[in-house]
This record gives C-alpha cells, sequence and structure tokens, in this order.
C-alpha cells in the first residue's frame, strides 16, 4: 500500500495554533478568519454546539470536533459537570486552494475513544493542557499537528469520506493511482497507465474513479493540477516555472486552462490572492 498522505502533507501542510484550554463556563463564540478552521476536543462534560440552519448538536461524552474550512459556530455548555476542552485554530498551507481542505466535510465529529491510534498523542496533548511547564504553547501546537495526521488517517482508513480525493485513498485499487498522479502530476497520464497502477482493465478502471471519486480521472488530474500551480503562485514562483511543475508544456498552456478554472490569468490571480491575503493580515 502506498504512503497516501505524505505527499499531500508535504505540498499542503496542516498546522494547529492551540489558543483555549480548560473549562466551558459560559458559551463562547468562534467565527474564524478566511482560510483558517478549528479543532475542539472535549474531554468531559456536556455541551451543544450551535450552527445557524443546522439543529443543535449535543455532545455528551468526550468528542473530537474538526472544521477543516471556516464555519461560524457556537459551543455552548449544558447544566451538570464541567465541560473541560481544548481549541486550536487550523491552517491547511493553500488555504482555500488547498485540495485536502477541500476534500473533507464542514464538519468532522468523532468520539475520542474511536481514534484509538491516536490515544497516546491525545494523553500527551491533555498532559500538556494541565501543566504550566516552559515551552507548553509549542509543545501543544505540534501534538496538534500530530493528531490531525492521525485524524485523516483515521478518516481514509475507516472509509469515512464518501467521494472525492479521501474516499479514492481508501480505495485499496484505486489509492495506488491517485498516489501517482498527487506525487508526478508534470507527467503526460494516460488512462490506461494509471489503470494498469490500479490492476484494472482501463474501462473499469475510469468507471470506478467515477463512481469513487466523483470525477472522470483526466478533470481530477486537471483540478490537482491548478491547485498545485495556485499553491505554488502564492509562494511567488514564476509563472514559467509553475507550468513546468505542474505539468504544462508552456505557460500559455498553463494560462488557457487557469484562466477557464479560475477567470483570471495567473498573474492576475496571484496579485488578487497576494493583496487579500496582505489586507486580512492588517
Amino acid at each position: 500500500m502506498p504512503d497516501r498522505l505524505s505527499n499531500l502533507l508535504t505540498r499542503f501542510s496542516v498546522a494547529a495554533h492551540v489558543d483555549r484550554s480548560g473549562v466551558l463556563q459560559q458559551a463562547a463564540s468562534f467565527d474564524e478568519a478566511r482560510d483558517t478552521g478549528r479543532l475542539h476536543l472535549l474531554r468531559s462534560g456536556s455541551a451543544q454546539v450551535l450552527h445557524e440552519g443546522w439543529t443543535p448538536l449535543k455532545l455528551s461524552r468526550p468528542s473530537l470536533l474538526f472544521y477543516p474550512r471556516p464555519f461560524p459556530h457556537r459551543l455552548q455548555p449544558e447544566p451538570g459537570p464541567a465541560v473541560s476542552f481544548v481549541s486550536a485554530a487550523i491552517r491547511f498551507d493553500g488555504g482555500s486552494v488547498s485540495p485536502l481542505a477541500a476534500a473533507l466535510p464542514p464538519l468532522l465529529v468523532l468520539p475520542l475513544e474511536a481514534l484509538t491510534d491516536a490515544r497516546a498523542t491525545l494523553g500527551q496533548l491533555f498532559d500538556e493542557a494541565d501543566a504550566a511547564r516552559c515551552g507548553r504553547s509549542i509543545a501543544l501546537d505540534r501534538l496538534c499537528d500530530l493528531l490531525l495526521v492521525q485524524v485523516l488517517r483515521h478518516v481514509i482508513d475507516r472509509s469515512l469520506a464518501n467521494s472525492g480525493m479521501l474516499a479514492g485513498l481508501a480505495d485499496a485499487r484505486l489509492c495506488k493511482a491517485l498516489t501517482l498522479l498527487h506525487d508526478q502530476p508534470q507527467r503526460d497520464w494516460r488512462l490506461e497507465d494509471l489503470a494498469a497502477r490500479a490492476g484494472m482493465s482501463r474501462a473499469r478502471f475510469a468507471a470506478r474513479f467515477k463512481q469513487v471519486v466523483g470525477i472522470a480521472p483526466g478533470e481530477y488530474l486537471t483540478r490537482w493540477r491548478i491547485s498545485l500551480a495556485q499553491h505554488l503562485l502564492q509562494q511567488g514562483r514564476p509563472v514559467k516555472e509553475v507550468a513546468g511543475e505542474v505539468g504544462y508544456a508552456s505557460p500559455a498552456a498553463l494560462g488557457r486552462v487557469f484562466a477557464t478554472r479560475t477567470g483570471a490569468t495567473p498573474k492576475a490571480w496571484a496579485h488578487t490572492r497576494n493583496q487579500a491575503t496582505a489586507s486580512g493580515s492588517e
């Protein structure tokens, strides 16, 4: 089985910053800035989670709540034992163009007892949250980073995604082809090459890919390349360099596809994006 996450997380890393921990004494609102998600770990007590337009979600056992993208919500403690929690802001590298963030549901709720592979991480994280040792904030952030990798692994291993990238990575055959696309986007991939990697006929592979991932292999590759191009452009890389790295023969070839998908040329898109990022950080 290929490593389905490492290259993805190398290109689109995820970082946590723990900014709240302790007892939730009164309702708390979370309205994240653009491109920022949120992770809550409820250790004890009962709470309601309120979202506009949604039925209130009641949690009565230790749980993880993961919002990979901005989603305004409110945590409200229920009468009874104190609600102890740890909360962190989450940011995927690339923000809204991160295919990993886009592949996840708007809210993932998991009982902590289900995260069997993360028990040691959770134990260390809660120990750090309870103590006042030097380096506490750095340790908490790094432990949350590790926990997020373990959560993504859990989603894939338990086939919790219904469609899209993560559903494809959960498929024993499709994941072999998807990993190749992710690792080598610059190659001139043919359908028969990907099908052979998955150990399937061309027709069966195309049908299975569309059924599980939701789009055809060629469309998936195009979207992946454009996401990578956007990410590299945000880093200040020149269009000529980006084009070759994501599989286009020239800047003009990338520009045509890029404009069709985003409504702007690569340079114009990067300029607008960088301006928005600068104004958001002021």
